[in-house]
């Protein structure tokens, strides 16, 4: 311990006295030790990080078949499953919150009376739940807010507690404010902003009973396992119960196949969400970038040791010959290159607290409201200890050994071989061409994001987005049956459709491109499969004149009329993809087709009717998919958008409809945006991809082309000796010219060589990220390596001017 403190203070007395290579090499270390700290802390914020609950690692989400559970299971889930000490289920919905113009909609949740007991969290003010409000339907309509919707809608009062909200035009008693980080069993994001009694249900949604349909699943269910039993336990439990339910009631639970059990923090709380895979790759691609940076910050630092080695020759040769072992002096030299990632390790902390700042600032504006915690807390730091002693060795480790292995006699004799040309690569040489190619790699990934987000705006959505509006409506929230709520709907359509400067308007349950999508299986009348197996295929519910609306040429037959109402024989519309591979080369109209239920039996045939045009569902980089469409007036949804196509500008129409449909009634929220404003959710993974993948690469680069100057700029000085002799002997100043410019342009077209061979491997991972770009796009990688050599070549014009005007008088006289 005492030679490490003798290192240790050695090692910081020696730094300060270089004040210009401790900044510079702490500044590099901190640029890439601080990108590496606020990628993990965005990996740590989504992946690793527990819910802030009571025991969390005891918590398990249970998978009945699919994600949700009926009521009626839920209750004999509840009574036979002994390996939980408490079974919670919960379902999240929105709410129009408050009345008139200060009216807003939010996404809440309902829970069971015990929901909050078996998360062991407990209210900031007031209480939360018990389950006695399950005991009764209707009876208690109350609330547990928020601390975020506290400051937002009560300014933090205190006295909040007790005081009335309205939710879908009843009226509800806040009973409790909600710890301050708490947003319910999401791991990924999804903030609720209030809990309410799920017994209020059918006051908050009128006509709608789901206690008693055991074939509707809507819950989401959890459980604390009791103490003592293990995961495996608890899952072959659950898997008899469900599978005693599966025989019966077989009608209702034919999708009670299997029982999986996951916690609800970490990984596997992803498990089961379509967007887990794009999630994990892109973080993946991040934190391989984010590693190259800090690379190229290493071998930076590791170049600037072994230039200061060279200065420190006579020092370590004395050393050396006065007894000191070459492990004593590798240990010195490490712990110096230590304390140096050490001192970029807290610089890069500051940083990286700077970057997820500016990440928590930024709007979280979508269909659903979110909230990422991106604090540095004690796992982020460790981990930016560890990269940093990791750094410290990996930067350090050659530049100390080949200090150590010195030839002490020609060093004190002060023969160090100065100005001698070698064959081989050395080290340093290396670490040049490991620099150039990850750089090189790092561009061309940029480079591939950038493309793809110009790609993005480029693709052809297949339907109208510059003059359409949209107007998000619940009815169900506003406590409309069915019969009012399908004469309101025709009654709006009129209404809009009869407003100045209006073209046309329809009804959708969707908006393409928003991350929203419904998907169910489809058999084909005289194709029923044997085995019932249907793949689900994307559909819409639309209402007479969408595709008008939305500009979506027919190819076949015609369009949802006032004739496809409740009652009348089913039809159905398609898109040319579906057509082309269920009736491929054949005409579909008039072919049938059903949809299987949950209960194993098939809806009524309903008939194709017309074929459109493809247009992009869910995402703009997919394949041209299969989409059918039913109509609205068959299909009644309480949850629908008005699309309004207009004459002119969209955004000049947005108060007009606003107004058109509040005027048949003032309690309704309406959300209304334009539909460049729906679709740009679209274009935010490409944004995210480009800007940090952007910024990162330029980073790399501008570290890599200062390492490469300096590298050369320090061999030129090296070989002063030499250029001396050379010019002496008859060289010109342009011959001096070529042969450093040579020495460093070799190594950056070794370095471009590997970096490309390396980008053509690794840039395959990348291909579910991109859109309307190949990973080997031709202009990506010309451009980025025309760049790359060009600052190689820049890195070493500098170093090559200052050599040719070296005078041949002082050079052979420099030491």
């Amino acid at each position: 311990m005492n030679k490490l403190q003798q290192d240790l203070r050695y090692g910081i007395r020696m730094l300060i006295r270089n004040p210009g290579f401790t900044l510079t090499a702490v500044l590099s270390l901190a640029l890439g030790i601080g990108a590496n700290t606020a990628v993990f802390s965005l990996v740590n914020a989504l992946l690793l990080r527990q819910l802030p609950v009571e025991k969390p690692d005891e918590l398990m989400r249970i998978y009945t078949g699919s994600s949700h559970t009926s009521y009626p299971n839920y209750r004999d889930l509840v009574e036979q499953g002994r390996v939980f000490s408490s079974l919670a289920a919960h379902s999240i919905v929105p709410f129009n919150l408050g009345q008139g113009e200060n009216s807003g909609r939010v996404f809440g949740e309902m829970v069971t009376g015990n929901y909050f007991s078996t998360l062991g969290v407990h209210a900031t003010l007031g209480q939360t739940f018990s389950t006695e409000v399950d005991s009764e339907p209707g009876a208690y309509p109350v609330a547990v807010i928020s601390h975020g919707l506290w400051k937002k809608r009560f300014g933090s009062d205190p006295q909040a507690v007790g005081q009335v909200i309205t939710l879908n035009g009843r009226q509800f008693t806040v009973r409790g404010i909600a710890p301050e980080g708490f947003h319910g069993t999401y791991a990924f994001g999804l903030a609720p902003e209030l809990w309410v009694p799920i017994t209020m249900l059918p006051q908050l949604q009128s006509g709608t009973d789901r206690f008693n349909d055991r074939g509707n699943e809507w819950l989401e269910v959890f459980g604390r396992l009791q103490p003592g039993v293990s995961v495996a336990q608890a899952q072959a439990q659950v898997a008899v119960i469900t599978k005693r339910l599966a025989e019966a009631y077989p009608d209702q639970n034919r999708r009670l196949e299997r029982t999986e059990l996951y916690q609800l923090s970490g990984i596997a709380a992803f498990r089961g969400f379509s967007f887990a895979p794009v999630i994990f790759v892109f973080l993946g691609v991040l934190t391989v970038i984010v590693a190259l940076v800090l690379l190229i910050a290493c071998a930076n630092v590791a170049n600037l040791l072994l230039a200061r080695a060279w200065a420190r020759q006579k020092e370590i040769a004395i050393r050396l010959a006065v007894g000191a072992g070459r492990r004593r002096l590798i240990r010195q030299l490490l712990t110096e290159s230590v304390t140096l990632s050490l001192g970029g390790g807290v610089i890069g902390c500051l940083l990286a607290g700077w970057l997820t700042a500016a990440l928590r600032s930024l709007p979280m504006n979508g269909p659903v409201p979110l909230e990422f915690d991106f604090t540095l807390d004690l796992r982020v730091l460790a981990f930016t200890f560890v990269i940093s002693l990791l750094a410290g060795v990996l930067f350090g480790l050659a530049p100390a050994w080949h200090s150590s292995r010195a030839d002490i006699v020609a060093l004190l004799k002060d023969d160090t071989g100065r100005g001698r040309i070698t064959a081989r690569f050395g080290i340093r040489d290396v670490l040049v061409i490991g620099q150039v190619a990850v750089s090189l790699l790092l561009l061309i990934c940029s480079g591939l994001f950038i493309r793809s987000l110009q790609q993005a705006r480029t693709v052809n959505p297949g339907f109208e987005t510059e003059r359409v509006l949209t107007a998000t409506l619940d009815l169900r929230s506003a406590g409309y049956k069915e019969d009012r709520g399908r004469l309101f709907y025709q009654q709006l359509l009129e209404r809009v459709e009869q407003l100045p400067g209006i073209h046309s308007a329809s009804l959708a349950e969707i908006i393409p491109l928003t991350f929203s999508r419904t998907s169910f299986g489809v058999a084909i009348e005289g194709s029923e499969s044997a085995d019932r197996s249907y793949p689900p295929i994307d559909n819409n519910t639309v209402g007479p004149r969408y595709f008008e609306t939305m500009g979506i040429p027919f190819l076949l037959g015609r369009d949802f009329g006032k004739q496809d109402r409740e009652g009348s024989p089913g039809v159905v519309i398609i898109n040319e993809t579906m057509a082309r591979r269920f009736f491929a080369g054949q005409n579909p109209l008039g072919r049938r087709l059903r949809f299987p239920q949950d209960n194993g039996t098939f809806s009524p045939f309903h008939e194709i009717v017309g074929v459109v045009k493809d247009s992009k569902y869910a995402t703009l980089g997919e394949d041209p998919r299969p989409v059918f469409y039913l109509p609205t007036f068959q299909r009644y949804s309480p949850e629908t958008v008005l699309h309004v196509r207009t004459m002119g500008d969209a955004g000049q129409s947005r108060t007009a409809v606003r107004d058109a449909v509040l005027a048949m009634d003032r309690s309704l929220l309406v959300e209304v945006a334009t539909m460049q404003e729906n679709i740009s959710l679209a274009f935010l993974p490409a944004r995210i991809a480009a800007g940090l993948l952007g910024m990162f690469g330029l980073l790399g680069v501008i570290l890599a082309s200062t390492g490469i100057y300096g590298i050369i700029s320090y061999a030129a000085s090296q070989r002063t000796n030499e250029i001396g002799i050379r010019m002496a002997l008859g060289a010109r100043p342009l011959d001096v010219f070529r042969l450093v410019m040579g020495q460093g342009m070799k190594l950056t077209l070794i370095g471009v060589i590997v970096g490309v061979g390396a980008s053509f491997a690794l840039t395959r991972l990348l291909s579910s990220l991109l859109v309307g770009v190949s990973t080997a796009d031709p202009v990506t990688f010309v451009g980025i390596t025309l760049v790359i050599s060009t600052v190689g070549l820049l890195a070493c014009y500098l170093p090559a001017r200052r050599a040719m005007k070296v005078d041949p008088l002082k050079a052979l006289r420099y030491e």
